[in-house]
């Protein structure tokens, strides 16, 4: 069975991280886990890693599914530049 994804945005800008940011409280309100569509990521920004993290931790505390789901080689050097890549590591969600 496929994890039902949210599409992460291609770019880190503010308008489409406010609708990601919005989709996650969403599932955190109604006790869902989330699992993010980073496949598409072109240009991560601080504050997209920011809300991964942010949201990591927020749906960790309630005991909820989260994770990152084909991250984009982009991505994973943003979390790399910043010295978080053992995080990205641990978020990392199999499809099953």
């Amino acid at each position: 069975m496929a994890l039902e994804r949210l599409e992460v945005p291609a770019t880190g800008d503010l308008a489409g991280l406010g609708e990601l940011r919005a989709a996650l409280l969403a599932r955190l309100e109604a006790g869902q886990p989330a699992y993010l569509d980073a496949r598409h990521v072109d240009e991560p920004s601080a504050a997209l890693i920011q809300l991964i993290e942010a949201a990591a931790a927020a749906f960790g505390e309630k005991s909820l599914g989260f994770g990152l789901v084909e991250p984009s080689d982009a991505l994973c050097a943003g979390y790399e530049t910043i010295g978080l890549f053992a995080q990205l590591m641990s978020r990392i969600a199999m499809d099953s």
